[in-house]
């Protein structure tokens, strides 16, 4: 009987596991370093433990579509975030992204940092998690 009970165990831990992972929704805005606007969307993300994972659909400030995808993880506080394969062309870019804003129970409700890209550099912000 001992043996029946720890198998299940070991089947419903094993089940569940895959479930742990979260699907998360992130708001996204990149801007030029003066603050304005190019593009805005979302990251629709996997999230598991500090990793995360996922695509990024946004539009342009022309009225284009801006697609890639997000490969990343969280490490003491920061975001430390791959934006690949961009249809825009821009190549090797990594956002590090810091709490710009939290609640009064110290959680944060956005994430601001600078993506740097071969040959340039802008601003994304990162509400709604």
């Amino acid at each position: 009987m001992r043996k029946l009970a720890l198998v299940t165990a070991a089947v419903v831990i094993a089940v569940s596991a895959p479930a742990m992972a979260a699907k998360q929704h992130w708001n996204i805005t990149e801007e030029n370093a003066a603050g304005i606007k190019s593009a805005q969307g979302v990251w629709d993300l996997t999230t598991e433990g500090d990793k995360l994972s996922g695509t990024a659909a946004l539009s342009l400030d022309n009225g284009n579509q801006l697609t890639y995808s997000v490969d990343g993880e969280l490490k003491d506080g920061v975001y430390s975030v791959k934006l690949e394969n961009r249809s825009d062309d821009k190549k090797s870019c990594v956002w590090t992204g810091k709490a710009q804003n939290a609640t009064a129970a110290g959680n944060a409700t956005g994430f601001k940092g600078d993506v740097i890209c071969g040959g340039g550099k802008f601003v994304l912000r990162a509400t709604g998690l």
